[in-house]
């Protein structure tokens, strides 16, 4: 038989595929070759480290260029996902092929080249996931996850990927998944989670508030797309109006002592007097006959304007997955409106639960 061999250095089985594809490619590009040229690769990413992975699809999408030879490349790589033109990728699902070209999806110009600009290797998870849930920043990517694993709609069992934005550019993601002749739509639910942002001190009725949270999901709706938007501002300053007030706060003081710590973890000093400052203030705010909305915005400013967001998520997370009784803290998630906008995303990108009815809010 017939073999290419690499017989100098360690090469294992990804030396060896390279070899293989670059004598392909040399039949494809010899001057005498009249056939199609058309090379198709499976699975081109195996036994590749991921800087060769990178380094492979740079060199083919450049030699594919100068040798007018078509490529068609199956992968299960984001590192590749995210190298490649994005007008290039095919989504399969559900046997069929989904063009993320100019011609297929909803994408605008600008969209093309942003997403080239900033779809990394993370993000590029979408490609591949079986729901995905867009969020705006650190927090939200840090703390739905564990709401969803309370919920028991694990994200990770349910193939869901979570992608951190970083900004509020739903639009340029959420497109992706948009059809421009939706006759065959793609079914990937996708979940845009977002801050209703109102000014607090600008005098708005319920009803604005909710006229304005109807008009940002507008904006993103569509297809298999759905916007879940929080009550009125944030979601920390939304929690805080929740019945798990008093666990936020306790994790926004948590966050101010370990910010900047050495400490791994939560120490078990450090979590008690966290807590009784948490349960002395929560006392101090009830004689004050403190409303909801001003204990809201105290916990809130503490987080805000130390910078805490992203770690007081964390130590949130931690607080809640860390009950002893779990079936009481799922039960206090889901009867809590200002949680409710995350849970239905939650359904939404995962499958749909029935919540209990009348239960007491606690804030143990």
């Amino acid at each position: 038989k017939l073999e290419l061999i690499l017989e100098r250095g360690n090469n294992g089985l990804g030396s060896h595929n390279l070899l293989f594809i670059a004598a392909e490619l040399l039949l494809l590009t010899r001057k005498d070759f009249t056939g199609l040229k058309l090379a198709l690769i499976e699975e081109i990413e195996a036994h590749l480290h991921p800087q060769a992975q990178l380094r492979l699809i740079e060199y083919l999408a450049k030699d594919s260029r100068n040798n007018n030879v078509q490529l068609i490349i199956t992968s299960h790589s984001p590192n590749l996902a995210s190298k490649v033109a994005i007008a290039n990728i095919i989504l399969c699902k559900d046997n069929w092929a989904y063009s993320l070209s100019p011609a297929h999806t909803h994408l605008k110009k600008g969209d093309y080249a942003f997403l080239q600009r900033f779809l990394d290797v993370t993000k590029a998870n979408l490609f591949f996931a079986q729901g995905v849930l867009l969020v705006e920043g650190d927090a939200e990517n840090i703390l739905i996850p564990a709401i969803a694993r309370i919920i028991g709609r694990d994200l990770t069992r349910y193939g869901v990927s979570t992608v951190n934005l970083g900004n509020t550019a739903f639009n340029r993601y959420s497109r992706i998944f948009k059809r421009r002749y939706p006759a065959r739509p793609l079914s990937i639910p996708v979940a845009c989670l977002t801050d209703n942002d109102i000014d607090l001190d600008g005098g708005l009725t319920p009803e604005q508030i909710e006229q304005q949270r109807v008009g940002k999901a507008a904006r993103y709706d569509g297809q298999s797309v759905r916007t879940f938007v929080s009550p009125v501002k944030t979601m920390e300053y939304d929690l805080a109006l929740g019945n798990s007030r008093q666990d936020l706060y306790l994790a926004a003081l948590l966050a101010a002592k370990l910010k900047n710590s050495d400490e791994y973890g939560v120490t078990f000093s450090k979590y008690k007097q966290s807590h009784d400052a948490a349960t002395q203030q929560f006392a101090k705010w009830t004689e004050q006959n403190l409303t909801a909305d001003q204990i809201a915005r105290n916990i809130w400013s503490h987080i805000a304007t130390n910078d805490l967001k992203a770690i007081t998520a964390q130590f949130f997370a931690f607080i809640l997955e860390h009950k002893t009784r779990k079936e009481d803290i799922k039960a206090r998630v889901l009867a809590d409106p200002n949680f409710s906008y995350i849970v239905k995303a939650i359904e939404h990108v995962t499958e749909p639960l029935n919540p209990p009815q009348n239960v007491q809010p606690n804030n143990g």
